[in-house]
């Protein structure tokens, strides 16, 4: 049995952990967005229709070198993209829209932890990037020639949030699909220290 500061260290050790899983991840959305904790099955054409735009993370902490992103330019917007590559410790983000007969248009944010490094938003920079920077959980509509985002759609970034207006209309066998590449956010040292507290809490509780 847990006396009363090991079970008060563990419930600090579950808070510390839910902050961890936090780091480098979607904090926040608004608007007509729906936020996926976990990553969908597919995002391929018919299998995530509106009324609302969707977001979920990909991968977290990953090394990168010279990945080419559509947008770099932090603040900045779809309409005068300055296109880069983006190297060192990432995470990676997806937004999806495909319209339904009821909805054509929504407006929504997303927040993240980190500032927002690139995006990109063209067909050929999601293709070569869904193996190495989506979930390997989802099916994702590689070498679909009307995915990323129309002419009649927009989307700014400015830090780590990103605001976007997606125009699907109907009919169209648009996706709209933006990656989004996000600065890795190291826990605090006060955060780790917890989480190793818990660590021994734990081993000491199997050695009894």
């Amino acid at each position: 049995m847990m006396n009363s500061k090991m079970m008060m260290a563990a419930a600090l050790m579950a808070g510390a952990m839910g902050s961890v899983s936090a780091f480098g991840a979607i904090t926040g959305v608004a608007g007509q967005t729906t936020w996926l904790l976990t990553p969908p099955a597919a995002a391929t054409p018919s299998s995530l229709l509106g009324p609302n735009a969707f977001a979920w993370d990909e991968k977290q902490n990953l090394f990168v070198t010279n990945v080419m992103c559509d947008l770099t330019n932090n603040p900045g917007n779809s309409s005068s993209p300055v296109f880069g590559l983006v190297s060192g410790n990432v995470d990676s983000h997806f937004i999806h829209f495909q319209q339904n007969t009821a909805a054509t248009l929504v407006n929504g944010q997303v927040t993240f932890a980190g500032k927002i490094r690139g995006v990109m938003f063209m067909q050929n920079t999601l293709d070569i990037t869904d193996i190495p920077l989506g979930s390997p959980s989802t099916i994702y509509p590689t070498g679909y020639g009307w995915r990323g985002l129309n002419a009649s759609s927009f989307f700014s970034i400015n830090n780590n949030v990103l605001t976007f207006h997606f125009d699907g209309p109907i009919p169209t066998p648009d996706i709209l699909q933006l990656r989004v590449l996000t600065e890795h956010v190291v826990p605090a040292p006060g955060v780790m220290a917890m989480v190793g507290m818990g660590g021994l809490i734990a081993a000491r509780r199997r050695r009894a």
